[in-house]
């Protein structure tokens, strides 16, 4: 099977093992030095990662070829570190050969390099859908955007299905909404407007082109704190007065954002006319 050298696949290739071990267990060892040990885990490997991506993010920009192979997109010695990282994860779990602590600070800190990589290639992804915009035209753009937010509410459906089977979570959830605003806000809503925009001047409007900037920004914001939100309650911990606040304070910004962005949509719809 082939696929698209720019598929949005190439954005999640460095996540291979990123499950939720070590993120379920830090819910029992909760500290300040525990955070500090998983940073220090998350420096040396940030940057392994950072220059594993520069390296391959060259490689598959490179390619004269439009498809290719999935395995075309590491080289052998990068799926060989994948192998031996994966066995030696399972080894320690498998034979129980470190204490739990250690699984929750090492796995957190490692796996948060490897989410910084996967949120490198999905910014070079972001960035060739820019590249196609100049090319292709304003309808790709749309239908590339709307692709991206339909693979993303995949993968957090994904997500808030395993998760909260894996933690045995049966109730109510921020999770349970967050890959629907995805797919309804993100993929949806903007084939509409890709649709609407090849039959009037909408893309014109001075009001369209903030909407544009400032929703892409807001939705994604708005999704992140659904997730961190429905982690929290999933994992059933209880969170000081703070913290909890913080966590709604900037979910309410991201609302803001949204309902500021869809009050210049409608303005710029006003000002919109039939292209014939």
């Amino acid at each position: 099977m082939k696929i698209r050298k720019k598929s949005v696949v190439d954005c999640f290739n460095c996540l291979d093992d990123c499950r939720f071990i070590g993120v379920t267990e830090y819910k029992n060892y909760l500290s300040l030095i525990n955070f500090f040990l998983s940073l220090i885990v998350f420096i040396p490997f940030g940057m392994m990662f950072f220059k594993i991506w520069k390296k391959h993010n060259v490689s598959i920009h490179n390619y004269k070829e439009e498809y290719h192979y999935f395995f075309h997109f590491f080289d052998l010695k990068s799926f060989i570190i994948m192998v031996f990282m994966m066995g030696v994860g399972i080894v320690l779990r498998k034979f129980e050969l470190v204490p739990l602590r250690f699984i929750a600070v090492f796995y957190t800190g490692l796996k948060a390099g490897l989410l910084l990589a996967g949120i490198n290639f999905m910014y070079y992804f972001i960035q060739e859908i820019n590249i196609d915009e100049q090319e292709g035209g304003f309808m790709k753009k749309y239908t590339n955007y709307a692709f991206s937010y339909a693979v993303l509410a995949m993968i957090v459906g994904v997500f808030y299905r395993e998760f909260t089977k894996y933690n045995g979570f049966v109730g109510k959830t921020s999770l349970g909404v967050a890959h629907v605003h995805l797919f309804v806000l993100g993929t949806i809503l903007i084939l509409v407007l890709g649709l609407y925009c090849s039959k009037t001047d909408l893309e014109s409007q001075k009001q369209f082109k903030t909407f544009w900037r400032l929703y892409n920004l807001a939705l994604p914001f708005m999704v992140i704190m659904f997730i961190v939100r429905g982690v929290v309650q999933v994992l059933g911990v209880e969170l000081a007065k703070g913290p909890n606040a913080a966590i709604s304070g900037i979910a309410g910004i991201s609302h803001i954002m949204m309902g500021v962005s869809i009050v210049l949509l409608f303005l710029a719809f006003k000002k919109t006319k039939e292209v014939k």
